[in-house]
């Protein structure tokens, strides 16, 4: 049977059900009235609050796109899920705001069929795809493949996520694609980008309820009938997370952007071998001196972030068509593009300009003091 002909059931908890699974591994989750999932669709925002003031909500899925969200309740949603509480994004473009790195990938970059999906009561085109259980996540206990739907967000555009930093990936096309489902744990709770699913085909099935037992706060049941996972919850421990933008998500501001040092000025430390910038060029070799770009502008495909030495140890750029890789001083990696066609290096007091397309890589020193 060609999966993607079956009929799409529009997961977003407008299908929350138990489907086609045995009898005998069905009766090991709770009841749907039992794991207080909460749909919220475009035009809903408003009953947020409402929603997060119930204790029996364990659950709030945000199926509205990014040109519907409200980002004034970032702030509160993130107060709600570091309580316990699990929330699920369907649209990648809002991810950003939530600590995920978003990817916009083309129709060509994997397999998959035209088809059109519900979120949210709204008719959506997208495609069709077939994904795979990757990671050891409790979440993905007896998943194989899933049937998954993914929207059209922009012009040719499907959203993933990058696996980087604290985000744990679900559902992968390969080991080291983009996820098309993936979360992350804040607080005692957890956020989780998700596509919508035919549940009755393949593995759809048992990765939605497990998914839906484990952000309620419950174990995952396994073959041997024993529970496993340790999931969110008022009185699960309580983690900090590391988001992908560099950015500590709190419930007061959440930045899209790496943080940046604030009231504090950049003075350049004098030059020694120990603190002496590197910029690697194409035809020269290694530039040793100190880059004198102030910031560098780098764009993810969702947000705007400015590179400077204080948070960024060092940029490899890519040949035309890759992404160029930021590798930040706390140890995560971002992908994106450097924008600045120029950069500047100071060499035994000669000024030199390079182009981008001639710099293979730079490394800045820890020659920056805060005053």
């Amino acid at each position: 049977m060609d999966t993607l002909k079956i009929a799409l059931l529009a997961l977003g908890l407008t299908a929350l059900g138990h489907a086609q699974m045995a009898e005998s591994l069905k009766s090991e989750f709770h009841k749907e009235s039992e794991l207080g999932a909460k749909p919220v669709a475009a035009g809903e925002l408003g009953t947020i609050k409402g929603m997060m003031a119930d204790p029996a909500v364990r659950i709030i899925a945000l199926q509205v796109l990014k040109e519907d969200m409200d980002e004034s309740l970032v702030g509160p949603l993130v107060t709600w899920v570091q309580a316990g509480h699990s929330l699920w994004i369907y649209d990648a473009r809002i991810t950003s705001l939530f600590g995920f790195q978003p990817v916009m990938m083309k129709k060509n970059q994997f397999t998959n069929k035209d088809e059109k999906g519900n979120l949210g009561g709204r008719s959506m085109e997208g495609v069709g795809t077939v994904a795979l259980a990757m990671g050891n996540s409790p979440i993905n206990t007896g998943v194989g493949q899933v049937s998954a739907f993914l929207p059209k967000v922009n012009e040719d555009e499907y959203g993933a996520v990058n696996v980087t930093a604290d985000t744990q990936p679900l559902l992968r096309f390969t080991y080291n694609a983009p996820a098309v489902a993936a979360y992350r744990r804040e607080g005692r709770g957890m956020i989780v980008f998700k596509p919508l699913l035919w549940p009755e085909a393949l593995s759809g099935d048992r990765f939605q309820s497990n998914l839906l037992e484990f952000s309620a706060g419950f174990g995952v049941p396994a073959l041997d009938g024993t529970k496993v996972g340790k999931p969110p919850g008022p009185s699960a421990e309580y983690i900090q997370g590391h988001p992908a933008n560099g950015a500590t998500v709190t419930p007061a501001a959440v930045n899209t952007t790496a943080a940046q040092p604030r009231n504090d000025r950049v003075v350049a430390l004098p030059m020694n071998a120990e603190n002496k910038d590197e910029m690697e060029v194409i035809g020269e070799g290694t530039l040793v001196g100190q880059i004198t770009n102030e910031k560098l502008s780098f764009e993810t495909g969702t947000a705007s972030v400015k590179l400077t030495r204080v948070e960024v140890d060092r940029v490899e750029l890519s040949t035309v068509g890759q992404l160029d890789t930021v590798y930040w001083r706390d140890g995560h990696t971002s992908k994106g593009l450097l924008m600045d066609k120029k950069l500047e290096i100071d060499v035994n007091g000669e000024s030199r300009t390079v182009e981008k397309k001639l710099v293979k890589k730079f490394r800045w020193s820890r020659e920056t003091a805060q005053q």
